[in-house]
């Protein structure tokens, strides 16, 4: 009898050291973010597909690409710091809508969308009615003109036509001109169009967009702007949001553990780094 228990006593044992073997081989083999995602109370985007408002006329922050077969793909600097941080630091998904600059306020407070990918600045007008976070990136505007001019400062379009991209602070730095005529487009790509086709003498875009649209066209020259410390892109989020803390505080991890800066590098250059 004893030694039927003592048997018993052993295979148990045997039993009981092999699961917790398992569990600590199992554990082992888990994803870095696995781990980081479950040392997160209260998850809100866990297991969830958030609408994300972007922009896509917005290039390189945000644009779509499409392939061969019609397929599109929502791709830019912003939209990989969404990605990285709901889908691969947060366990959620995104679906990104993409709508007019002017309409992401309106989609947000209408419940359309969740919140917007970025490219917004945290004004105190827009600050009523949004939670920001933390502000991640700080570009440098830029004056594109056609390259038999010349405009190195803004005080150099002295009554110019100047086109901007309507709802955005490109329309303040334009309008403080002196005696500019101020034209609102909607989307980068349509400015630079004007300037182009002569119905404006230059536009004012974001200096990294500015870069790439010169890639694309012949014919037009780019001054840029110095950093302006209260033109920064920040990301809008409803009042009372359930993703806003959860989301802020990861946005701050990855700006400080240098994940952010190889996006900014791998868009833009590391002279827009700070």
């Amino acid at each position: 009898m004893k030694k039927h228990t003592m048997v018993m006593v052993l295979m148990m044992a045997l039993a009981s050291f092999t699961a917790f073997a398992q569990g600590a081989k199992e554990t082992a083999a888990a994803p870095a973010g696995t781990a980081a995602l479950d040392s997160i109370p209260d998850n809100p985007f866990k297991g969830k597909t958030v609408s994300v408002g972007c922009s896509a006329t917005y290039v390189p922050f945000e644009s779509i690409t499409m392939d061969a077969s019609g397929n599109k793909t929502n791709v830019g600097m912003n939209i990989d710091l969404i990605k990285l941080i709901v889908e691969d630091h947060l366990g959620g998904k995104v679906n990104f809508v993409d709508m007019p600059f002017k309409s992401l306020i309106a989609g947000i407070q209408s419940g359309q969308i969740d919140f917007c990918s970025g490219g917004m600045a945290p004004t105190a007008e827009r600050a009523k009615t949004l939670d920001f976070t933390v502000p991640f990136f700080w570009p440098r505007n830029a004056i594109v003109y056609r390259d038999t001019d010349q405009y190195p400062d803004l005080n150099s379009l002295d009554g110019k036509t100047v086109a901007y991209v309507f709802g955005t602070n490109y329309q303040k730095v334009a309008e403080q001109i002196p005696n500019v005529k101020a034209v609102g487009i909607q989307g980068s790509p349509a400015c630079v169009e004007e300037v182009k086709s002569g119905r404006a003498d230059a536009c004012i875009i974001d200096g990294a967009g500015a870069t790439e649209f010169l890639k694309q066209n012949k014919g037009l020259k780019l001054s840029l702007l110095d950093k302006n410390p209260s033109d920064c892109f920040a990301i809008g989020f409803p009042k009372n949001s359930p993703y806003y803390e959860t989301f802020n505080a990861e946005l701050q991890n990855v700006m400080q553990d240098g994940e952010f800066d190889k996006i900014v590098a791998s868009w833009l250059s590391e002279e827009f780094i700070l």
